[in-house]
């Protein structure tokens, strides 16, 4: 397991932990990751919804509105889950943009933390929105890495 956090200057106490859940399953750690860290901050959590669009590349309509609704629902259910442990998280969900880049570009207060999953997309965009924004950035590695012994 490797995590690592990139924190600048502290932002306000009311901002979010905000993560994008894209389906990937490093999104999904990045999710588990994000529910630890809001609840341990106190701060609420931003959830911003990211698979349809990489749904929409690799399936026809049909197929993209059954994906679309099997990400929802196994999102929920996480969240759930979630707010069963800690009933006092303040969680949303959060449709409309492609990215974490172009939400912290339009809500660049908004969010203290920005937790993403192994292999996140580092692009200039975000590079810039995550300067403008203050926000700390959490990268989240838990899958288990086969180690290669010997030479």
């Amino acid at each position: 397991m490797t995590d690592t956090l990139t924190a600048p200057a502290p932002a306000p106490a009311a901002a979010a932990v905000l993560v994008e859940a894209d389906g990937r399953a490093a999104s999904n750690d990045a999710l588990h990751a994000a529910i630890e860290e809001a609840v341990g901050r106190g701060a609420p959590l931003r959830v911003l919804t990211t698979w349809g669009a990489r749904h929409r590349e690799m399936y026809d309509a049909t197929a993209v509105a059954e994906r679309d609704r099997l990400s929802a629902a196994q999102l929920e259910r996480r969240l759930a889950r979630a707010l069963k442990r800690s009933p006092a998280l303040d969680v949303q969900t959060v449709d409309g943009y492609s990215s974490a880049a172009d939400y912290l570009t339009a809500h660049p207060e908004s969010a203290q933390m920005l937790v993403v999953g192994a292999g996140h997309p580092d692009t200039p965009g975000l590079q810039a929105a995550l300067a403008s924004s203050g926000c700390a950035v959490f990268t989240c590695d838990r899958r288990d890495r086969p180690v290669t012994l010997g030479g």
